[in-house]
């Protein structure tokens, strides 16, 4: 029996509220003896959208979960799981399309100052080097470049030298990749991607990513990103902005583009409430202008609401207003937006 996206919201938030006093509030984690630590971390979005031209939508999108053993700082394994991948469709029970591949978004193993140097080795499903992943509108994944703003759920080696490049870069990160996403299975390597990071100031950081992703990808042939971004916050922290450009070739979401932008801003109005504004333009496509505003309802609720007025170039395409609501949970340990530190590029996972 088919029940509302409330209803299955209502029951997941239910049984995950449990799930914290289950496994304790340890902010550092789970003990497993002298040299182990389990981290757990969990979130919960219950998301509401309507377009004037796009139609609605209910769905549990970005929602996760995610458990990780570390050993001794220097090893640590993780894997993180989709929700929205079993409440699909409005259904409490698995969908009969249900996929093990797509449910596991991440799985890896990540090990730490190799040889003693400071560099990390991640090998296995894991979030690509590349783009510098601002997500600061309460529906995020709404944003039109997404999609190439992030490379995700693909199996690959990356090799971070987390002290810079001959001292041009704070931060180096090389991935090598399959290009087919969604699945459990290794295929072909045919991707490559490059991040460089580098602190301007204390408060301003640039990051240059390339991308390189081969036929298999792509039955039209070989596609190409670039993506060059800066992030700036004040030194009171109340106000961040931030821009990103990329150009791109044979992108199958945007054919006869080459070319696209964010700009975004947030302030911070009081402890509890943030208020976003952000442009989006792909160029021969489309122009978006988004409003955003998230109001923290305890330390792990917070409820966030947006609207995007989205105007396409094509003359036979009428311009779009999109409402979005969404609810987030969180809990483990530590009960944070898994994009809280991108100021300085932390992963939360």
């Amino acid at each position: 029996m088919k029940r509302s996206l409330i209803a299955t919201s209502a029951l997941a938030f239910s049984l995950l509220t449990l799930a914290p006093s289950a496994f304790g509030t340890d902010d550092d984690g789970l003990l497993l003896g002298n040299d182990f630590r389990l981290h757990y971390d969990a979130e919960i979005n219950s998301n509401a959208m309507l377009g004037s031209q796009s139609g609605d939508a209910l769905n549990l999108s970005g929602s996760f979960v995610s458990m990780s053993v570390e050993w001794k700082d220097k090893i640590r394994a993780v894997i993180t799981t989709k929700l929205e991948e079993i409440f699909r469709d409005n259904q409490v029970s698995l969908n009969d399309d249900f996929s093990l591949g797509e449910f596991i978004r991440e799985a890896y193993i990540e090990i730490r100052e190799v040889n003693g140097s400071p560099i990390a080795i991640i090998v296995g499903k894991q979030p690509m080097a590349f783009g510098q992943n601002v997500q600061a509108m309460p529906i995020f994944r709404n944003n039109p470049l997404a999609s190439m703003q992030e490379i995700s759920e693909v199996f690959g080696v990356t090799v971070d030298l987390q002290e810079g490049l001959f001292g041009l870069f704070d931060q180096a990160e090389l991935s090598v990749f399959e290009t087919e996403e969604g699945d459990l299975s290794i295929g072909q390597i045919d991707g490559v991607s490059i991040r460089l990071s580098k602190m301007i100031t204390d408060q301003i950081l640039v990051t240059l990513s390339h991308a390189e992703m081969g036929n298999n990808h792509l039955s039209s042939g070989h596609e190409r990103r670039t993506s060059i971004g800066l992030i700036g916050e004040s030194t009171d922290g109340v106000l961040v902005g931030w821009v990103e450009g990329m150009y791109f070739s044979n992108n199958p979401n945007y054919p006869n583009s080459s070319f696209g932008l964010t700009v975004g801003g947030m302030m911070r109005v009081s402890e509890a409430i943030d208020v976003v504004v952000e442009y989006n333009w792909i160029e021969k496509e489309l122009n978006e202008i988004g409003l955003g505003v998230r109001t923290n309802l305890t330390a792990n609720t917070s409820i966030g609401a947006e609207v995007r007025y989205r105007n396409y170039v094509e003359q036979n395409r009428k311009d779009d207003v999109i409402f979005g609501v969404t609810l987030t949970y969180r809990f483990g340990s530590t009960s944070a937006s898994r994009n809280q530190s991108y100021l300085f590029g932390d992963d939360q996972n």
